[in-house]
């Protein structure tokens, strides 16, 4: 029961990811410790680097992860306390294998995404926010809709007081194995002047520790980072490769200019797993059909390990 329920938490966190990104720090979390008085800036960059070594059988290898993401707000409002936005945006994120030979069909997957994000305020307490993020997702080999995922978010936030906000909402994601639909919960809380809670569940929470004006130490839980399912060009059959990583870690965030930071963290993947299917091992209706009914992977790798990595973050 455990195994079922960490691989559904790893496909509901890829299936997330880019869309929890665009709606961090979002206006009504932002007015979380004091009122909305203007627009505070919705877009970003953002990249990063994970770097995760381990041994098999005394072979060294390490999975490499690459992400990136640009968020443009093509527009934005405020109005007694109340403000709308429509943000766009694109992401990359890379994984790489090393030392693993062919056995997952390839080494190198890739996945391209438009993350699109609408908020309407009905009052300075309730907002609505709706995500849509269609991803091509492969090994990049031979290109074509088959390629192509799709999942939307819905999401209504309510801000319950001056130190605590939270939100909830369900995901839809259409994967390689099937449809996935599953219910999310959001919360951003100020414990006290330096201390916080924030995070969407299942797919990330982070407790964060004010050291300064300009840095913040804290620990962080991530479920399904870098992961993802990609499809496998028509000489791999069209199967589809899975990846699914857990961790927890340690994070120093330092702020080298006022909406500049960089951040570095070390932590530890307690669930690493690598996994190869046929292109027919499918599903219907996650959580309402068991994913264990796809079958055993044709190829499957688990390991735990450390990771570490490293970051950039420019909001404008």
């Amino acid at each position: 029961m455990k195994t079922k329920i960490l691989s559904l938490i790893a496909i509901v966190t890829v299936s997330f990811a880019l869309s929890a990104q665009a709606q961090q720090n979002t206006p009504v979390e932002e007015g979380v410790s004091a009122p909305i008085t203007s627009v505070p800036n919705l877009g970003s960059f953002e990249a990063d680097y994970t770097y995760s070594p381990f041994k098999i059988d005394g072979k060294d290898m390490n999975i490499q992860q690459v992400n990136g993401s640009l968020t443009l707000p093509l527009y934005s409002k405020m109005q007694n306390g109340k403000v709308d936005f429509f943000l766009a945006g694109v992401g990359y994120s890379g994984l790489f294998l090393s030392g693993m030979g062919n056995q997952f069909g390839g080494n190198n997957f890739h996945s391209f995404s438009v993350p699109l994000t609408f908020q309407k305020a009905f009052s300075p307490k309730y907002a609505l926010l709706i995500s849509a993020v269609p991803t091509l997702s492969s090994d990049l080999k031979d290109i074509s809709g088959n390629d192509m995922l799709y999942t939307g978010v819905a999401m209504l936030k309510i801000r319950k007081s001056a130190k605590f906000t939270y939100s909830i909402g369900v995901v839809y994601s259409k994967q390689f194995f099937g449809s996935v639909l599953v219910p999310v919960f959001g919360i951003d809380w100020n414990i006290s002047d330096k201390l916080s809670l924030s995070g969407t569940i299942p797919v990330s929470e982070k407790l964060n520790y004010k050291l300064s004006k300009k840095s913040n130490f804290g620990l962080s839980g991530d479920f399904g980072i870098g992961g993802g399912t990609y499809r496998l060009s028509k000489k791999m059959n069209s199967d589809y490769f899975q990846a699914q990583q857990f961790k927890a870690s340690l994070y120093y965030n330092y702020a080298l200019a006022k909406n500049f930071s960089v951040e570095v963290s070390a932590g530890y993947n307690v669930v690493q797993k690598l996994d190869l299917y046929d292109k027919d091992q499918k599903v219907n209706w996650v959580p309402f059909n068991n994913l264990d009914k796809r079958g055993a992977p044709l190829t499957e790798l688990k390991k735990t390990g450390v990771a570490v990595s490293t970051g950039i973050n420019y909001r404008f």
